[in-house]
């Protein structure tokens, strides 16, 4: 009895200690195969492998200190939110739970039918705070590669083959083009205040709304195939791929007095910020037909139009 006793001793903080661990894995990112490549055969709605660029935070050197590193708010630039309709009613309503929160950033985010262009509402509200040098509102699109859990491509042409393709702008008219998910030169916009204008002419300097428009689903014409395609390494998996593979970014940050105009990657680079950088993004999908939609104000407010000549 003394030497089982003596051996119940000894194992048991060895089984609580494996329990530990084994608990701890979720948190640790300890998973399975699934997190470094998805099956092929999946469906359009399948939400893929969440990716780094799902939730940007502290994760992403662009974005300056970390989360938790500044307790006071005022350190902050600005307050940012931009919101869509991802209830399909016709109305963007900031008090909807159906139109904020996770519904922005959890495949498939907002979808777009081909040829059809949705309101985006853009809400900043500025900080009152000693300040000196730039204030930078960014907007940029990228595309999602759900088969890998960085988000990452290998190159922007296996981007482009293999996502959904986008158009931002600045007008419902589709006059001023700010963006375009299929041209690297259209992949990053900004608009810019000094310390002069910061902080009661910052809301004129960027739009209160941009439009979006759907141009085309994934995969169309890469290797002919007219379906969707989700490109891991240089393979291409399943044939309908993955939703919510597109994500528009918008960033308010601060850049110090005389520093040169950096290009989009470059100024990614940059970590230590004398403020912390406010975002938040919207996935968007694009398929060939649109969602179906119940309005409840006969979408009087233009939130949702097709583009000209489009069916």
């Amino acid at each position: 009895m003394k030497k089982s006793h003596f051996f119940s001793q000894r194992l048991e903080p060895l089984i609580k200690l494996f329990f530990v661990v084994w608990s701890l894995t979720p948190l640790l990112g300890v998973a399975g195969p699934q997190d470094s490549s998805v099956p092929s055969g999946v469906d359009d709605q399948a939400r893929g492998v969440e990716t780094e660029l799902d939730v940007p935070a502290d994760f992403h050197k662009y974005y300056g200190q970390r989360v938790n590193q500044w307790k006071d708010r005022e350190r902050k630039i600005a307050k940012l939110d931009i919101d869509g309709d991802l209830n399909y009613d016709g109305k963007i309503d900031n008090d909807d739970p159906g139109d904020n929160g996770a519904f922005e950033s959890t495949p498939p985010g907002l979808v777009l039918g081909t040829g059809e262009l949705t309101k985006i509402l853009v809400r900043v509200t500025p900080y009152r705070i000693d300040f000196q040098g730039e204030v930078v509102i960014g907007l940029e699109v990228a595309g999602i590669n759900r088969a890998v859990r960085t988000g990452q491509f290998d190159s922007f042409e296996q981007e482009v083959a293999s996502t959904g393709r986008i158009r931002v702008w600045k007008d419902s008219e589709r006059k001023e083009l700010l963006l375009d998910s299929a041209d690297p030169e259209k992949r990053y916009f900004e608009w810019v205040a000094d310390d002069r204008l910061y902080p009661a002419n910052l809301p004129g300097i960027y739009p209160r709304t941009l439009f979006v428009e759907g141009v085309s689903v994934a995969g169309e014409g890469f290797r002919g195939n007219g379906g969707k395609g989700v490109v891991t390494g240089k393979e291409v998996m399943g044939s309908s791929g993955y939703s919510g593979d597109l994500r528009l970014l918008m960033t308010i940050s601060h850049r110090e007095k005389g520093t040169p105009l950096q290009s989009y990657p470059e100024y990614r680079k940059r970590f230590i910020k004398s403020f912390r950088t406010t975002f938040d993004h919207i996935l968007f999908t694009v398929r060939k037909d649109p969602q179906v939609k119940d309005f409840i104000n006969n979408n009087a407010e233009g939130v949702w139009t097709l583009v000209k000549g489009a069916k």
